[in-house]
C-alpha cells in the first residue's frame, strides 16, 4: 500500500533518517520501536506530509495517495472548543459537510470510543486518557484509510492505557495503523509487524515473536535488554526530581502497575537517595523481574569507604528505618571503586492498585 524507498532526512546537519526503506501493507498494524532519536516520529511525519524527505521516494502502490490521519503525542485538541466542536470543525471546513451531518458522524465516532456522553465538555475537563480517545475520534471523522499514532500510550495510567488499547483493537480490523511506541507489551499484543529502528535505519523487522523472543541483531538484543530496566543518571544534588519521578511513573505504567505501586517505588527511590552522597553523582537502576511482580533498585555511587546502611554511619536514620520496612532485601555491594545500595522491594506493596 505504502512504500518508503531510500529516505534521507536531516535536521540542522543531524541525520535522522539514513537510507531508510520500509513497506506498509493494507490493513496491517505496524509498530515502530527504538530509542529516542531513532527516527520513529520523523517517519510518521513524512508519511503524513508534514515533513518532506531530503531524498528518496514515498510510493503509494495503488497510484493514489490514501487518506491519512495522524494522532500526535500531545493530542493537539483545541482547548477553546468543546469535544463535539473539536470533531466537527474539520469535516465542515475541509470536507464541506453540513453542521448536522458533521455532528452525526462526530457522535458516531465518539460513541465508538465510549465518549458520546462527554460531547459538551472541554479538553481541560477530561482525563488524559479521555483526551487521547477524543483525539482518535477526531482523526476518524475524516474517514482515514491509514492512521498514524505517535506514542499514543505515553503518560497514560493503566486504566487509560486499557481504554485506548480497546479502541486500537477495534481499529486494527478496519484500517492500516502505524504506531510509534515504547510500550513493548502493547506492541506484542497489537502489531502484525514490528520495526526496530536504530540510528535512522531499519535494523530489524518481523513479528513480535521474531523481534522479542528471537531477535537476530545484537543491536535489537541490546535495546530490548535496556528497555526492561530504567536507567537514570544523577549528576548532582540539584538533579531534576520531577523528571526522575516521571520516568519512574512511565516505567511502572509499562508493566501495568497501579498508582499505589508507583508511589511506593517513588518513596523507595527518594529515601534511598537520602542515604548516599550525590555530590559526585549517582546511577539509578530499576529492574522488574520478567513474568513476576518483583522489582529491584540499585543506587551506585563512588565508594568512600563508608557504609550507608550501617546505623552508626548512615546519613539519615529515618530514611534507613523506612527502607528497612519497605524492602525485603536491603544490602550493600562493592564493585571496584563503586558502592552499590541494592534493594528488593516488598512484593505485596507492588501488587497494590
Amino acid at each position: 500500500m505504502i512504500e518508503l524507498k531510500h529516505i534521507y532526512k536531516s535536521y540542522d546537519k543531524n541525520l535522522v533518517l539514513d537510507d531508510l526503506s520500509l513497506k506498509f501493507a493494507e490493513r496491517e498494524m505496524v509498530c515502530l520501536i527504538g530509542e529516542m532519536g531513532s527516527g520513529k516520529s520523523t517517519i510518521l511525519r513524512c508519511l503524513a506530509g508534514l515533513v518532506k524527505p531530503d531524498a528518496g521516494e514515498i510510493i503509494f502502490t495503488s497510484g493514489i495517495k490514501p487518506r491519512i490521519g495522524m494522532i500526535f503525542q500531545h493530542f493537539n485538541l483545541f482547548s477553546n472548543l468543546n469535544v463535539l466542536h473539536n470533531l466537527t470543525l474539520a469535516p465542515m471546513r475541509v470536507l464541506g459537510l453540513s453542521a448536522k451531518e458533521a455532528e452525526r458522524i462526530a457522535l458516531e465516532h465518539l460513541e465508538s470510543v465510549g465518549l458520546a456522553h462527554k460531547k459538551d465538555l472541554f479538553p481541560s475537563e477530561l482525563s488524559i486518557g479521555q483526551q487521547q480517545r477524543v483525539a482518535m475520534a477526531r482523526s476518524l471523522v475524516m474517514n482515514p484509510q491509514v492512521l498514524l499514532l505517535d506514542e499514543p500510550l505515553s503518560a497514560l495510567d493503566p486504566i487509560a492505557t486499557g481504554e485506548v488499547m480497546n479502541v486500537l483493537r477495534k481499529l486494527k480490523k478496519e484500517i492500516t495503523l502505524i504506531m510509534s511506541t515504547h510500550k513493548l507489551n502493547a506492541a506484542t499484543e497489537l502489531a502484525d509487524k514490528i520495526v526496530f529502528l536504530d540510528k535512522g535505519k531499519v535494523c530489524e523487522e518481523g513479528t513480535s515473536e521474531e523481534i522479542f523472543v528471537s531477535p537476530r541483531k545484537e543491536e535489537t538484543r541490546r535495546f530490548l535488554s535496556y528497555m526492561k530496566d530504567l536507567h537514570y543518571t544523577i549528576e548532582s544534588p540539584l538533579f531534576d526530581r520531577p523528571e526522575l519521578n516521571s520516568c519512574i511513573e512511565q516505567y511502572c505504567n509499562r508493566f501495568g502497575l497501579g498508582s499505589q505501586a508507583f508511589r511506593f517505588v517513588e518513596l523507595a527511590v527518594e529515601e534511598s537517595l537520602n542515604l548516599v552522597p550525590l555530590e559526585n553523582g549517582a546511577k539509578l537502576l530499576l529492574s522488574k523481574v520478567e513474568n513476576e511482580v518483583r522489582m529491584s533498585l540499585d543506587i551506585t555511587v563512588n565508594d568512600m569507604g563508608i557504609s550507608y546502611i550501617d546505623e552508626k554511619s548512615c546519613r539519615d536514620d529515618l530514611s534507613l528505618n523506612l527502607l528497612q520496612g519497605i524492602c525485603d532485601i536491603l544490602e550493600e555491594r562493592i564493585k571496584g571503586n563503586k558502592r552499590i545500595l541494592h534493594m528488593e522491594l516488598n512484593q505485596e506493596r507492588l501488587l497494590l492498585k
